[in-house]
C-alpha cells in the first residue's frame, strides 16, 4: 500500500503543493495513514485465519527480517521525499518559464 501511495502520489503532492517544507509534511502525514493502516490491515487478516499465505499459521521472525522491514519502508519513504522535491521543482520551473513570480513566505 506504501509502495502505491507513494508511486501515485508523491509527486503530485509536490507539484500541487508548492513550499517543499510543507509538501514533505504533507507526503510523511499520510504515508504514516497509510503504513499504520497497511499494518492493522496484514496484522487482523492474519489473526482472523483469512490469509495465513504471507505469515503461516504461526509466524516466525528474526531480527534481521524487521530490520529489512525497516530498511525497505525507509527507502520507499526516501524515495517519496525525492519524489515530492522533484514535483515542487518541476513546479516551479513550470513558473518560471511563464514568467510567474513566486513570492516566498516566512
Amino acid at each position: 500500500m506504501n509502495v502505491i501511495y507513494t508511486v501515485l502520489l508523491a509527486f503530485a503532492i509536490g507539484y500541487f503543493v508548492k513550499n517543499r517544507g510543507v509538501a514533505s509534511a504533507l507526503y510523511l502525514a499520510g504515508g504514516a495513514l497509510v503504513f499504520a493502516f497497511q499494518s492493522v490491515t496484514l496484522l487482523i487478516e492474519w489473526a482472523s485465519g483469512k490469509n495465513t499465505k504471507a505469515f503461516g499459521d504461526f509466524p516466525d521472525y528474526t531480527a534481521s527480517n524487521v530490520w529489512g522491514y525497516g530498511v525497505v519502508n525507509l527507502i520507499i519513504t526516501i524515495i517519496g521525499i525525492g519524489l515530492v522535491q522533484l514535483g515542487v521543482w518541476v513546479s516551479h520551473k513550470q513558473a518560471a518559464k511563464k514568467g510567474v513570480v513566486q513570492v516566498p513566505r516566512g
